[in-house]
C-alpha cells in the first residue's frame, strides 16, 4: 500500500491563515511602535525649542524672540535661536518640503493664562492620542485660552 505523505488542501489552507494573521498583526504593531516613536521625538525636540528660547531670554534681558514663525526653517526665528540649538531639529515626518515643520513658535496675546501673555512652543499632528502629549498650555494648572493659532496645536508648551 503506498501512502502520500503531505497536507490536504484545508490543512494547507488552515497554515497559510495562520501565517497571513502572525503578520497582520506584526505590521501593525511595527506601524504603532513607528507613530509612538515619532510623537515621542516631536515631544523632545519642541523641548529643546523651549530651552533655546529660556536661554535667549536670559541672554537679552528677559526679551523673548519677537519673531513668530516655524521652527527648523528659514524664519527669523530661528536665527535667533541658533546659537542656543545649532543643529535646528525638524519634524520626523518631514520630507523637506515647502511647509517646513510641523513646529511652531508664538509670541502673541493669543497665549494667554489667567490673563499674563507668555510665549508658546508647538507641534502640529502628533500622531497618537495618548493623554501623556496632551497639555492644557498654561502653567501650574492655571485657566487659560489658546485663541487663534493655538487652537492648531496638537501639543504646547508655555514658556514662563
Amino acid at each position: 500500500m503506498n501512502k502520500q505523505r503531505g497536507l490536504t488542501l484545508i490543512e494547507l489552507m488552515v497554515v497559510i491563515l495562520i501565517i497571513v494573521f502572525i503578520a497582520t498583526v506584526a505590521t501593525i504593531a511595527v506601524k504603532n511602535a513607528r507613530t509612538k516613536t515619532r510623537d515621542t521625538k516631536r515631544i523632545y525636540d519642541i523641548q529643546q525649542y523651549a530651552k533655546a528660547i529660556r536661554l535667549y531670554a536670559q541672554e537679552n534681558q528677559g526679551q523673548y524672540p519677537l519673531e513668530n514663525g516655524y521652527l527648523g526653517r528659514n524664519d527669523a526665528v530661528n536665527t535667533d535661536l541658533s546659537k542656543y540649538l545649532p543643529n535646528l531639529p525638524s519634524d520626523p515626518s518631514d520630507k523637506g518640503g515647502t511647509t517646513g515643520s510641523d513646529y511652531y513658535y508664538y509670541y502673541v496675546a493669543n497665549n494667554i493664562c489667567n490673563g499674563i501673555t507668555h510665549p508658546t512652543v508647538h507641534v502640529q499632528n502628533i500622531e497618537t492620542s495618548q493623554a501623556d502629549f496632551n497639555n492644557n498650555g498654561c502653567p501650574e494648572g492655571l485657566g487659560g485660552s489658546e485663541n487663534g493659532y493655538a487652537n492648531a496645536a496638537d501639543y504646547l508648551i508655555v514658556i514662563d
